[in-house]
């Protein structure tokens, strides 16, 4: 007798299931020999790691049968397995917040709002930024600077023009700059003065930058297109904005349970945590390095 329950629970968790789920191909680990990489979702298991990894052995060394490079050179796939995950601590929170802030979103989706324009506008701003945070992670990832603070600042600035035109007569809401909007957001978040300010020096390509060209220039240095340490600092920007999100969708919608809700919470403030935890600790050490 088949457990069909049993089978149907084994069927939604399977590498299959996931293969077919879009959303899950937005986010990945890399898997790498000598000669290819491949990303896989995150969320595949560790043997379907290891057919994947065969399959490039196998076109690498120019063979024909996987199941050979699997008996022959399985070894070498066991010996390091767990590094075809994600260990960052910095990357896996992140990841929590992205999938956290998708969480939210969603359930900002089944939320009816009341039929004037502030509300509505609001709603849409909101939802919409659930695409604006898993950018901004994809960006920090690929260790870009300007790209990041570009779109993090975006966020900021749709979540202050949400929480302002939510309650706002309709002929005023299509007169609100969202950068206008900003200290409206102190209520909940004190410091997004300053974080926009720091924001929108690095999302703007301020003139002030040509001395630093000049001189990497004369220093024989090329075009810096990538900073680990800087995207990462970015990073911490993301994980600032995020309990944000969560308190101003909550306090104009509702959209989680007041349980729900504070699980939610703590979720978020574990996340950011976990990615303060390593900057502080490079922080402390000095291991800093200005923005390019």
């Amino acid at each position: 007798m088949i457990d069909t329950e049993a089978s149907g629970r084994a069927a939604e968790t399977s590498d299959v299931h996931v293969m077919m789920s879009s959303r899950d191909l937005d986010d990945y680990d890399i898997l790498a020999t000598m000669t290819l990489s491949v990303a896989v979702p995150y969320k595949t298991t560790e043997s379907f790691r290891k057919l994947i990894w065969a399959a490039m052995a196998t076109y690498g060394f120019g063979n024909s049968s996987v199941d050979h490079v699997m008996r022959r050179y399985g070894f070498l796939w066991d010996k390091r397995a767990d590094k075809s995950f994600q260990r960052d601590p910095r990357i896996v929170a992140l990841r929590e917040i992205a999938e956290t802030i998708n969480e939210i979103a969603g359930a900002l989706d089944q939320v009816k709002p009341a039929p004037q324009l502030g509300p509505v506008c609001a709603k849409a701003a909101l939802c919409r930024l659930e695409a604006s945070f898993k950018a901004a992670y994809g960006l920090v990832r690929k260790e870009y600077i300007f790209e990041t603070d570009a779109v993090v600042r975006l966020i900021l600035e749709q979540l202050a023009w949400a929480f302002a035109v939510h309650s706002v007569p309709d002929e005023q809401v299509l007169r609100l700059p969202p950068t206008k909007c900003i200290g409206r957001l102190k209520a909940l978040f004190p410091e997004c003065g300053v974080l926009y300010g720091i924001l929108t020096e690095w999302a703007h390509i301020d003139p002030s930058l040509a001395q630093n060209y000049l001189e990497f220039h004369k220093g024989g240095v090329d075009v810096i297109r990538r900073s680990e340490f800087n995207s990462f600092e970015s990073g911490a920007h993301i994980a600032a904005l995020a309990p944000v999100y969560l308190e101003v969708a909550q306090r104009l919608f509702s959209p989680l349970t007041p349980k729900h809700y504070g699980t939610v919470r703590d979720r978020l403030v574990k996340a950011r945590e976990q990615y303060d935890s390593p900057h502080e600790a490079q922080t402390r050490a000095g291991d800093v390095e200005p923005k390019p």
